[in-house]
């Protein structure tokens, strides 16, 4: 019971794990295609994002608020990833101050055409969302070998 317990698991992680990376690198897709616009750094720091972060040391996260204009409007946005794909990063403080103060005054916007309140500075890397498709692989395959080790006891 404990074997088809384990299969399950291993299966539905592997699964929906398969299902987020090709839905974000889908968006990444889409994402690249965001017209850019330059702009302009007008605070930096950290902050805590909410939600889980693990230990009380590792809880901090870069802050980068920037102004850009769109069409002769200005907006002002805060996310260095997209939304969609990437929640914050957090660390040590000391980690999030160096990544802050890493991130020049003058800064490339992406901003979605449709809604141009919608922004980000650095696109998601590639590489970590195959890496995400690459463990739900693996994680998938593990499945199926414990339901084959199952079979084969049977």
């Amino acid at each position: 019971m404990e074997t088809i317990f384990a299969g399950s698991f291993a299966l539905l992680i592997g699964i929906v794990g398969l299902w987020t990376g090709f839905k974000q690198l889908g968006n990444r897709k889409l994402l690249d295609r965001w017209p850019t616009t330059s702009g302009s750094v007008i605070e930096r720091g950290v902050f805590e994002p909410p939600g889980p972060a693990g230990t009380p040391a590792f809880k901090y996260a870069p802050l980068i608020r920037y102004r850009y204009l769109v069409n002769g409007k200005e907006f002002v946005n805060d996310y260095i990833h997209p939304k969609r794909i990437q929640l914050p990063r957090h660390s040590t403080r000391a980690w999030a101050e160096k990544r802050a103060a890493e991130i020049p005054d003058d800064v490339n916007v992406h901003y979605n055409p449709a809604d141009p309140t919608e922004s980000f500075l650095f696109q998601t890397p590639k590489r970590l969302l195959y890496v995400v498709v690459g463990i739900s692989i693996v994680v998938t395959l593990i499945s199926g070998i414990i339901f084959t080790g199952y079979l084969l006891e049977k």
